[in-house]
């Protein structure tokens, strides 16, 4: 656990960085695959604005009341237990399936920068994080901010390598003009994508019981974050494609060491995909850990609240809630059969769905806790939230282009989270004394 007072503005910074990042080596690239550069450039400006503007609303919340609950006690302070439940089962609904989408991308860069993957890869990975969770090593806050910085050098090292080799013409039409292929729809159709590169930015409130002086140093670490984060983006969505082609990196599992080696730039034995491909690995694997740890904890949490059965709350002598971590991997390491592009759009529909209320909980408490002391007030925050919830409105409607057999599964799931809810309050309120 951090002592609290102790983080200041470039650790906060870091923690948001290395909780995102890994989403910049993988998933993104889907939306370039039939919808353009330009479309899937604009969606990437958008998903910025959303991202960082909810982690700015949150941080608000937080640094007035820092809750050990995460952005979820919002959720629930504003609208009620009912509300608090659905966000809280949809994390941790997203953040299984998570943690299948991870397992399939860092399959995917270990085979290509390491030789080997597939199913025994996959079956590793599980039975590894798993394991060490079960032992009982918690997040580490170094282990995460060391992995970040790796995979934010090689982010700016592939930046740098292949930003002298971007043809325009790869990008652009032939007349150079930027907007000629913009269109609404495909702009539409890649926002699930882009806003994959800083989904769960919000998250680093959390953090605001640990930081010295929440009011400077959380808004300051956000905007700092925010700023690494879309140049990081940005040199992706412009290098990538730029030096490779969009056919090449749109359809690969491994999208950056596909377009340094795929092209004919660099050799597969070369140093820089090597540093490359290892970057990815790395801010993978930490996003894979936290993704773990978040979910078991998220699952322990309803339980212990007597929304889930109560055996996922046992915990071992290392205080691992050990039986939450197997449900866990359970169901995590079947999803791996399903095509990342789809988890990924599972993923972002459930949190998008998760964003709309968190923005609402912040227009609440803003207008029903105005005497509030608020260490940091966003300037405009009402406006951010409008605008914010509107775009969250357009990236829960781009993620229904999800097969309808996913669509459905997933709409079977949420309606079995809602009887589940109204089973075990209807059964608490008859027996009181089992609360």
């Amino acid at each position: 656990m951090l002592k609290q007072g102790v983080l200041r503005w470039p650790q906060v910074a870091g923690l948001g960085i290395s909780l995102v990042i890994a989403g910049q080596f993988s998933g993104w690239n889907y939306g370039l695959a039939g919808n353009g550069w330009t479309n899937m450039l604009l969606a990437t400006l958008l998903m910025a604005v959303l991202c960082g503007g909810l982690a700015l609303c949150i941080t608000e919340l937080s640094t007035a009341q820092p809750h050990a609950g995460g952005v979820f006690a919002y959720a629930q302070l504003a609208f009620g237990p009912f509300v608090g439940y659905l966000v809280g089962a949809a994390c941790a609904l997203a953040l299984t399936i998570g943690t299948g989408a991870a397992a399939n991308f860092l399959a995917a860069y270990m085979e290509s920068v390491f030789g080997f993957g597939g199913w025994p890869v996959r079956i590793g990975l599980f039975m590894l994080i798993i394991g060490i969770h079960i032992v009982g090593v918690g997040e580490a806050l170094g282990l995460t901010l060391l992995a970040g910085a790796v995979a934010a050098v090689a982010l700016l090292a592939f930046g740098g390598a292949m930003l002298p080799h971007v043809q325009w013409g790869n990008l652009v039409p032939a007349s150079g003009d930027l907007l000629q292929n913009a269109s609404l729809h495909g702009i539409f159709a890649c926002v699930p994508f882009a806003i994959w590169m800083f989904i769960c930015l919000e998250q680093v409130s959390s953090a605001a019981e640990e930081a010295a002086d929440p009011g400077r140093n959380m808004p300051r670490g956000i905007l700092a974050a925010v700023g690494t984060l879309l140049l990081t983006a940005l040199l992706v969505v412009i290098a990538a494609p730029g030096a490779a082609g969009v056919e090449t990196v749109g359809n690969a599992a491994d999208p950056l060491y596909a377009a340094m080696t795929h092209g004919g730039l660099y050799g597969e034995h070369d140093w820089l995909p090597l540093l490359v491909g290892s970057g990815a690995v790395c801010g993978l694997l930490a996003t894979f850990f936290s993704v773990v740890f978040s979910a078991s904890r998220q699952l322990y949490a309803l339980a212990r609240d007597g929304f889930f059965p109560a055996a996922l709350t046992r915990t071992n002598r290392r205080g691992s809630p050990y039986v939450a971590l197997l449900v866990l991997s359970v169901i995590g390491l079947p999803l791996t059969l399903v095509p990342p592009e789809n988890l990924l759009l599972c993923v972002v529909l459930l949190l998008g769905s998760c964003h709309l209320v968190l923005f609402a909980a912040y227009l609440r408490l803003r207008r029903s806790q105005p005497q509030l002391a608020r260490p940091f007030r966003l300037r405009g925050g009402p406006v951010v939230a409008v605008v914010g919830m509107g775009l969250t409105l357009i990236v829960i409607a781009a993620c229904f282009q999800l097969e309808l057999a996913m669509l459905s599964a997933l709409a079977v799931v949420v309606a079995l989270l809602v009887l589940n809810y109204l089973l075990r309050t209807g059964k608490t309120l008859e027996n009181p004394e089992h609360v």
